[in-house]
């Protein structure tokens, strides 16, 4: 009993204690932003006590207990004034302010560590990741469209598709892409996170930024870092989510049943109008049967959804971060077409002694996507109107009853067939996985000078794809009489090790830093697959092998891979002189198992000089930072083929040769042979960069920007050159190639009152020339299959591919003009049974020879634009915000391949733009010709009439969001509208074309609307 009660005493002390305790502490809480009333990420402790203290999250918001007696707090962020702030109730509005350099103590990620925004030599683009997580996108470098200057991207509306990068333009034939680095890790890109998982993005565009990555540099580098959390950092959850859904934009309107069947008759093929008429109602003029293929082909509303959830903390010596994320997008093609995936994310950081820390980080990626036929938006545009969908009439139609065109009449073939059969006759799916592990360990050798990091980076990814096309009939053409299996597993297997020695010192005003680095690497890739025929439709028998299902062996077995390591040493010194003077050295041997030549060098350099700094700028009152560099350096380019090392030898009658023969005696046949491969000496693609550049901020750092001229040569450029006589090609390094061209960056941030505003921009300029090609005047190139008639070229002192044919003049508008135009009246002469008409196109004679012939091709432009750029508005008032962004390109062309198909296809649909557009009679059209004269050959050469303007203006982002306070849980709920209007002339989905620009009906961009919440716990 005594014992009890001696317990129960205990108790109730001990209550009272901790009641006593806790009626001592109290909770504030807040937001901290800055003078633009945007939110900051900052430090906040109790001053005098350093062990009580918290961060803001990313809305700015911030909660701590603190002692009742306590009187101020110390805020603290890179980039602003440290304020101490009194206490004053128990809710705290913080505003902080600039320093007098603007965020010239900013953190920039650089190869391999981290400077000092004010130190920086090279233009690095650093990504605003608070205005990227605005864009509703799957893939984060959609995100990026119009956001950083030297950097295009090209977009495409398929989901899972990764979008084209090219950062300071193409100077490659092979190999175009940046590289991309996450956590350490090499990329070929960065499909598989989630804009939620990224903490920063920096793009390095220049030889001084990037040569530190040597021969992986030549086309930009793009690191990548993901979240992690902080020391004695509040445990705190995020959820931000959307949900919505996309719909076509720009829809192609085609030519409707009347106005195809008046095209039609005016050719002289109608025999299949009278046909359809016939079958299904209507009349000549105005047939019944009018299917509108893109409108059967697309969905109104796909659906897209993004869920992520973060969680990230410390204590005194631990940090850990955790992420989980899904994301789903259905394509807008009204057929199997998706793509979904699972992430997650872990980070932890220890402080294992006083001098070691540790890490381990990891990323888990699950994805499926279903690929579709591309192949039915070609198949739309060329689809008559006069037959239906589906056609219960055709009994040998199986399993459905798809309508066909030649129930009319039509030609059958690949270009005629049903769009919606192709598009629903087809199962493509990938399903796969990857792991990115990173361990490192980081020993602090001599206290805040030297660090000593070791870091293993790890790389595995399994894809399995299968394709399967079932039995099915709609006519002669279009079917597939044995079902057929494709079933491939590849697998990805990659690791790197890097050793970094860091040495950072200074003495007085001497600031400087020495990093000495070792890096090794190893690139694995193998493929596997196997075909089968009658495999049953379930996808539960969709195996090949002696005991699967449908056949008894496989009909097709290979298998193809690749395997090469490196070998790198690099070096970065870095010096300052009193923030003013500044100096940057990095060198890097790298070595390759790829080619002959086993290593490669790569230097560079680069200079800066804070202008604001010096005494004579002291008075002024204009600039508060104004910064001049330049730089210098030399990248690589492996991304090519490497060495043949061994020529390939061909023996067989088609190379014999029989001597001897005379009269009736036969002679003996003496084999011959033919050396199809070559051995060359490959090597790298060498990359030589110059930069000068100038980063100014004024007005009391309310308007910033950067200004930078590059100027970039690509030697030892790689491509197969012909050999003479003969059709062999060999392939070596043989060319060069320029990008040139001016980035502009503007931004100007302001707040009266309530109200505060931002306005931005950016604008980059693009030159690119050809100057070499190993002695030869020109190369010709094109889309595959039609190069031959509708080339693309490369020569000498003009851009990379530019397309190659006759300028039109105007159109023939009568007799007379066609008889007085002595190329007309020649051809006519020629050609008396497909003589020159009224109506038909006139190309302009170049060299004034009465002749048209290859002397009056020329350069129609190409597919680089020349301009690209974005620009933003944003503005806040209490707790609204309203953000609007904008992209755009032009001086870029782009080769209407949908239209020059008719060269081949005369019975094919047009768009409604241009058969309206036909001439029909004198003055009525100089830019179109006639209806008959859009099928004769005279009209359907390589010419500027199928080559566009490329150039858009594309809202690509708008989204409005309000921020409050549920029970202090900040929450934000914000509506966006991603790329829901473009202004472009061009006749086509989508003026965004990859490639050459050789638009043959690619899958269309979509336009997303949705409704997201962000809370953070």
């Amino acid at each position: 009993m005594r014992n009890n009660i001696s317990i129960i005493a205990s108790v109730a002390l001990f209550s009272c204690l901790t009641n006593t305790v806790m009626a001592q502490n109290k909770t504030i809480s807040g937001r901290i932003t800055n003078q633009a009333g945007n939110p900051i990420v900052a430090s906040i402790f109790l001053q005098g006590n350093s062990k009580i203290g918290t961060s803001s999250n990313e809305n700015g918001d911030f909660s701590l207990s603190i002692p009742q007696n306590s009187t101020n707090l110390v805020i603290s962020s890179l980039g602003y004034e440290t304020q101490t702030v009194s206490i004053n109730g128990n809710l705290l509005n913080i505003q902080l302010q600039p320093k007098g350099d603007f965020n010239l103590d900013e953190v920039v990620v650089v190869g391999y560590g981290t400077q000092r925004k004010g130190d920086l030599t090279a233009p690095i683009g650093k990504v605003d990741m608070g205005e990227m997580v605005k864009r509703t996108v799957a893939n984060p470098m959609d995100a990026l469209q119009g956001a950083v200057t030297g950097v295009q991207i090209v977009s495409s509306g398929a989901p899972g598709s990764t979008p084209s990068v090219r950062v300071r333009g193409v100077g490659s034939f092979n190999n175009e892409s940046p590289l991309y680095v996450v956590d350490g890790m090499f990329m070929d890109n960065i499909d598989f996170l989630n804009p939620n998982d990224i903490a920063d993005i920096s793009i390095l565009k220049d030889a001084s930024g990037a040569a530190i990555y040597g021969v992986r540099a030549a086309n930009g580098v793009i690191l990548v870092t993901t979240k992690k959390g902080s020391l004695n950092m509040k445990s705190k959850i995020t959820y931000n989510g959307f949900a919505g859904f996309q719909t076509p934009t720009n829809v192609l309107k085609m030519a409707n049943a009347q106005q195809y069947a008046a095209y039609a008759t005016a050719i002289g093929n109608d025999a299949f109008v009278k046909s359809s008429v016939q079958k299904f109602g209507g009349t000549e003029t105005n047939p019944a049967m009018d299917t509108d293929w893109f409108k059967e082909l697309l969905r109104s509303k796909a659906l897209i959804t993004n869920h992520n959830l973060d969680m990230m903390g410390g204590g005194e010596k631990i940090t850990y971060a955790m992420g989980l994320n899904y994301v789903k997008q259905d394509g807008i093609m009204d057929a199997s077409n998706m793509n979904q995936k699972y992430n997650i994310r872990m980070q932890v950081d220890a402080k294992v002694t006083d001098w070691l820390k540790a890490g381990f980080s990891a990323h888990f990626n699950n994805f499926k996507t279903y690929s579709p036929n591309n192949a039915a938006f070609r198949q739309a545009y060329f689809a008559s109107p006069l037959y239906p969908v589906y056609d219960p009439s055709l009994e040998l139609a199986k399993p459905e009853k798809f309508g066909s065109s030649t129930a009319i009449g039509m030609q059958s073939g690949f270009w005629y067939n049903n769009p919606i059969a192709t598009a629903f006759y087809n199962t493509n799916q990938t399903k796969g996985f990857q792991i990115l592990p990173t361990i490192y360990l980081e020993a602090e050798l001599w206290k805040d000078k030297i660090t000593f990091r070791s870091q293993l980076s790890q790389r595995y990814q399994s894809t399995h794809n299968i394709n399967y096309n079932p039995v099915y009939y709609i006519d002669n053409d279009q079917r597939n009489d044995r079902s057929f299996l494709r079933s491939a597993q590849a697998r990805n297997t990659n690791y790197i090790l890097d050793n970094l020695l860091t040495y950072k010192d200074q003495a007085d005003k001497h600031h400087w830093s020495i990093l000495l680095g070792q890096s090794s690497r190893e690139e694995r890739w193998r493929e596997t697959w196997v075909q089968a025929n009658d495999v049953p439709a379930s996808e539960e028998f969709w195996y090949v092998g002696v005991d699967a299902q449908g056949t008894g062996s496989a009909t097709g077995y290979g298998e193809r891979g690749s395997r090469n390591a490196g070998i790198s040493y690099f070096t970065r010194g870095t010096y300052d002189y009193d923030n003013k003077y500044l100096l940057t050295a990095t060198f890097r041997a790298d070595g390759s198992s790829k080619y002959q030549t086993k290593w490669g060098y790569f230097p560079s350099i680069g200079l800066g000089w804070v202008l604001t700094r010096e005494k004579f700028m002291e008075n002024q009152k204009l600039f508060n930072q104004l910064k001049v560099r330049g730089s210098w350096g030399k990248l690589g380019n492996d991304g090519i083929q490497p060495n043949a090392g061994y020529a390939t030898v061909y023996s067989g009658n088609n190379y014999s040769g029989i001597f001897g023969s005379e009269g009736a005696t036969n002679g003996t046949r003496v084999p011959g042979y033919r050396v199809g491969r070559f051995f060359t000496q490959v090597r790298w693609e060498v990359v030589e960069e110059w930069d000068g550049g100038l980063d100014f901020a004024l007005l009391n750092n309310r308007l910033t920007g950067t200004v930078d001229y590059y100027h970039r040569t690509t030697n030892d450029l790689a491509f197969s050159r012909p050999i003479p006589f003969s059709w062999d090609r060999v392939y070596g390094n043989w060319g060069s190639v320029t990008n040139s061209g001016w980035e502009i960056g503007l931004q100007w941030k302001d707040k009266v009152g309530d109200f505060g505003y931002a306005i931005g921009g950016n604008l980059t300029t693009l030159k690119n020339r050809v100057k070499n090609l190993g002695g030869l005047e020109n190369i010709m190139n094109g889309y595959p299959e039609w190069s031959a008639e509708f080339p693309a070229r490369i020569e000498l002192n003009q851009p990379i591919n530019f397309y190659y044919g006759y300028e039109v003049a105007g159109v023939y508008q009568n007799q007379a003009q066609i008889d007085a135009d002595p190329i007309a009246k020649r051809y006519n002469q020629q050609n008396p049974n497909t003589p020159i008409l009224p109506g038909y196109l006139q190309y302009k004679d170049q060299n004034n020879n009465g002749e048209l012939d290859e002397k009056d091709r020329v350069n129609l432009g190409n597919y680089l634009p020349t301009i690209a750029y974005g620009f933003n508005l944003a503005f806040d008032y209490k707790k609204f915000d309203l953000s609007i962004a904008f992209q755009g390109v032009a001086g870029n062309k782009i080769h209407n391949l949908n239209r020059a198909m008719r060269r081949k296809y005369n019975q094919m649909n047009a768009d409604a733009a241009f058969i309206e557009n036909l001439w029909t009679g004198e003055g009525s059209s100089n830019t179109h010709p006639s209806a008959k004269g859009s099928v004769a050959p005279w009209n359907l050469q390589a010419s500027s009439f199928f080559v566009e303007s490329g150039a858009y203006l594309r809202i690509q982002n708008i989204q409005l969001g309000y921020n409050f306070d549920l029970n202090k849980i900040p929450v934000r709920v914000f509506a966006t509208a991603d790329r829901p209007f473009i202004f472009t002339k061009y006749n086509g989905f989508t003026p965004e074309i990859t490639g050459m620009g050789f638009d043959a009906n690619v899958y269309p961009i979509a336009s997303s609307y949705s409704l997201g919440v962000k809370v953070s716990f």
